[in-house]
């Protein structure tokens, strides 16, 4: 009587629904260049909020402009401080409309970040098209600010004036910044300081790591 007991007792548990995967970890910079790899996956990542979209050619996926809002965004991984990302964001991003996500959006500005759950639904001409279904605003950010300040650095230090470079360096990582870009214009800093005691080291010869005026990447 006991063991039927235990047996009836341990049925429901052979039906118990299993706990839930997390979501892996991936980049837009990884679904961009291999969208067909994590197709219908769901993943998580972080992106830059750059702009949102009302309408578009669908073409025959299932992302039609009454049904969904769509968005592009850059990679977490990239610096729109430099022109060619700022040029590049993915622009097949979606959220349904009429639920917290689409709100979400419409209040989202340029350059906020935000840790993003998403699932590569449909492929076409290469690019990934992407819903989102959970987008969580994170603190720290790469804002206009930013963008300006490294600029000018960039331009004064080609131009060999170090001091007001590595002033506008000191401005740039003045915001809250993600650690990867700290780190990244900490980097530049410290190679204009470099580049300084050279050119004062030197016999009136200006000693300088960049090679080509930069470029203004809120410039068309």
């Amino acid at each position: 009587m006991k063991s039927l007991l235990a047996c009836a007792l341990a049925v429901p548990c052979l039906f118990a629904p299993l706990p839930s995967q997390e979501a892996r970890r991936a980049t837009l910079v990884e679904l961009r260049t291999a969208p067909g790899r994590r197709l219908g996956e769901e993943v998580t990542l972080t992106l830059q909020f750059r702009a949102r979209s009302e309408s578009w050619n669908p073409y025959l996926s299932r992302f039609e402009p009454g049904r969904w809002l769509g968005l592009s965004a850059w990679p977490d991984e990239v610096f729109t401080w430099d022109a060619p990302s700022y040029d590049a964001p993915l622009e097949r991003l979606f959220v349904r409309r009429g639920t917290p996500l689409e709100e979400t959006v419409r209040r989202a500005a340029p350059h906020q970040r935000f840790e993003a759950t998403a699932i590569v639904r449909e492929q076409f001409l290469g690019e990934p098209w992407i819903e989102l279904t959970a987008l969580k605003r994170l603190t720290e950010e790469v804002g206009e600010g930013t963008l300006l300040h490294v600029t000018r650095a960039r331009e004064l230090a080609f131009e060999g004036n170090f001091d007001l470079a590595l002033d506008q360096y000191e401005r740039a990582r003045a915001a809250p910044l993600p650690p990867h870009a700290l780190a990244a214009i900490l980097e530049e800093e410290f190679e204009t300081r470099e580049a300084r005691a050279q050119a004062a080291a030197s016999t009136g010869k200006k000693v300088q790591k960049i090679t080509a005026p930069p470029v203004d990447p809120r410039k068309p």
